[in-house]
């Protein structure tokens, strides 16, 4: 990892400013003294950590974003950040800018091919490793692009300002061309790394789980069956020959097992030079709560002498839709169940009538020290629903005599992600035990809002997930951390060949497969799939509970599921309205006693509007951007480039 961090930011101190061609990025036309960065392998790797740097902050490691364009997770924040406009289509249009223009980025990726290529200091083993990289990075931009847009400028050179007519590239005509370039640099990349690597750089086995990914988003857009072989073939490789096994580790997704072998890529970070302020998965995801809060509703109070354990600024949760995908061990058979079917719940509970609940503080009330009321459910729990779906989905009540409380019995036995994922009421995290019923400590009326969001949680959950478990001396702003992001995994390997499979129909390979992770990473047992129909809804299950909240994975795979169809996507036609999409997100509420529960939609800021249309199977492209290629005569096709409905 040193290594790493160290390099990170050798050659900014070469770079240099000049001008610019309008009509497309070319800056800098100037960015190295040849015999400093090229001249050996150590300083070559400089400028390549640099650009890896830069490559994977633009869209690689983030992931809390595009999970609450998911059903796992809500974006919703009453402070001011509000909730996702992409998840209800209210802010897409097509003056967005979802990164078409990466040229800067591009150049230093084909500078590392063509000077490397020409460099007369490096030996032919280091020129095929050190370009294997370029290949890599060149391929993940354009990859970032397609899986967004679709079409990409193809700028696979190093230009000089006078090659104004050289640089009028057009766009791809569709995605079929964009993955092409995208598959030859993946396949490019596997040739020339390194099988190990230090932490923090890629493997050839991290670019096959790329490629893998590529080949299935790919197959999606492109009907093209030839994508399916690749995918095969590439994570095949990778579970095959990489010498890698799937392990029963809990710690690989924060602090406490950064270097488990199953990573095979990782994004690090040293804790001299980050702050958990500095992302999105820590500051957006710790709450705000202080205990003057907590003793206003009678929670149990936080054991930081502060009484500010956490001091986050969160706006991110999961929601008890992705809570749902994790199953349960069933006490009387051992079959994976979800936790509503379970003999530990229905033995336990009276299942009640959900549409009874009909009026706020129905379930439970109390007042606050202030004299304000709370309310379970709450008056905004009727307001701005989506008819088309149960207001209440669940209502249950634990039977007279039942020892165990109701939290007791839905989060006992879950399928071990579940607890690497997901904050949960009576859990501990940051060595506090949380509380997320009614009254308690994390609670989502805890603060100054009654359906919390003030940087507090709207579900009933919080992430773990992708977070720090132990920050000290707690989780705010400035507190100093090392943290790592998993950008390829083993696990991913064998879900994607899983898919491939689907794809093909081999129902029998693919849930074979995609029993690896279920078992090992769920520690539940194996699904007994038989029928295509059985095997797709559990493979997309599984993929929701082994890479939920990492690297951005799951709204590109759902894009991919509405574009096969069928199966994939509700029996729907391939193309059609992605039903996960295009539904309310539900919160869970637990009363004071923990003997009753409530699933509810999440309706606070119009969070139930939730809607896809097929356009946004590719975002719009930047029209400024188009418009400003079209005065320089590129023609880019049909509509000016610009993607169908924008």
């Amino acid at each position: 990892m040193k290594k790493y961090i160290k390099f990170t930011f050798v050659g900014l101190g070469l770079l240099s400013l000049s001008s610019c061609i309008n009509t497309l990025d070319t800056k800098p036309t100037q960015t190295f003294e040849s015999e400093v960065i090229w001249g050996n392998k150590v300083s070559t790797e400089g400028f390549i950590n640099k650009t890896y740097d830069e490559v994977l902050r633009d869209g690689w490691v983030q992931c809390v974003d595009w999970e609450a364009r998911t059903p796992n997770s809500a974006q919703c924040s009453q402070v001011g950040e509000g909730i996702d406009n992409v998840a209800t289509e209210a802010g897409l249009n097509r003056n967005n800018d979802w990164g078409i223009n990466r040229f800067g980025i591009l150049r230093r990726a084909n500078m590392i091919l063509a000077n490397v290529a020409a460099s007369n200091s490096l030996n032919e083993e280091e020129k095929k490793e050190l370009m294997a990289h370029g290949y890599l990075i060149r391929g993940m931009i354009f990859f970032n692009q397609a899986r967004k847009m679709g079409r990409i400028v193809p700028v696979t050179q190093v230009f000089s300002i006078a090659d104004e007519e050289t640089v009028k590239i057009p766009l791809t005509e569709s995605p079929a061309e964009s993955y092409k370039y995208i598959i030859e640099d993946f396949k490019k990349a596997i040739e020339g790394l390194p099988a190990i690597n230090d932490p923090g750089l890629p493997t050839k086995w991290a670019a096959g789980v790329l490629l893998s990914r590529a080949a299935l988003q790919a197959y999606a857009y492109t009907n093209d069956k030839s994508y399916l072989d690749i995918c095969i073939n590439a994570a095949n490789e990778v579970i095959n020959n990489s010498g890698i096994k799937l392990t029963t580790s809990q710690g690989m997704f924060n602090e406490t097992d950064l270097y488990n072998s199953e990573i095979l890529w990782g994004f690090y970070r040293e804790k001299e030079n980050t702050k958990i302020g500095d992302y999105a998965e820590l500051i957006r995801t710790y709450p705000n709560i202080s205990n003057d809060d907590v003793k206003m509703t009678g929670g149990t109070e936080f054991l930081c002498p502060q009484g500010r354990t956490f001091e986050g600024w969160a706006i991110y949760f999961p929601t008890q839709d992705l809570v749902d995908q994790f199953l349960v061990t069933d006490a009387k058979t051992g079959n994976a169940l979800p936790w509503y079917e379970t003999s530990q719940f229905l033995d336990n509970v009276n299942v009640l009538d959900a549409s009874s609940i009909t009026e706020p503080g129905q379930v439970d009330k109390l007042t606050r020290t202030n004299k304000e009321v709370r309310n379970m459910p709450s008056k905004q729990d009727f307001l701005q629903l989506n008819k088309n779906f149960p207001t209440f989905l669940r209502y249950a009540k634990l039977k007279e005599g039942v020892k165990k409380d109701i939290s007791d019995i839905m989060y006992e036995n879950r399928d071990k992600r579940f607890y690497t994922a997901v904050i949960y009421d009576k859990c501990n995290w940051v060595g506090e035990k949380i509380e997320l019923n009614f009254g308690g400590n994390s609670y989502r009326g805890v603060r100054d809002r009654e359906d919390g969001g003030w940087y507090n949680t709207t579900t009933g959950y919080y992430w773990r997930k992708s977070n720090i478990e132990s920050p000290s001396p707690r989780a705010f702003f400035d507190c100093r951390v090392a943290l790592h992001y998993n950008i390829c995994r083993l696990g991913e390997a064998y879900l994607n060949l899983a898919e491939a499979y689907l794809c093909k129909g081999e129902v029998a390979k693919a849930v074979e497969t995609m029993n690896n992770t279920r078992t090992v990473h769920g520690g539940i047992a194996p699904s007994k799939a038989s029928s295509l129909e059985q095997a797709w809804a559990d493979y997309i299950r599984e993929r929701n509970c082994e890479l939920t909240n990492e690297s951005g994975d799951l709204y590109f795979s759902y894009l991919r599921w509405g574009k096969y169809g069928g199966y994939a996507n509700h029996g729907r036609k391939p193309g059609d309205i992605i039903y996960d999409l295009d539904k309310p997100v539900y919160q869970i509420q637990i009363n004071k006693e923990r003997n009753t529960i409530l699933v509810n939609q999440l309706t606070l800021l119009n969070s139930a509007s939730r809607q896809f249309t097929e356009k946004r199977y590719l975002f719009p492209i930047n029209q400024s951007w188009l418009d400003t290629r079209a005065i320089y005569n590129i023609n880019d096709g049909k509509n000016g480039g610009q993607n169908e409905g924008w």
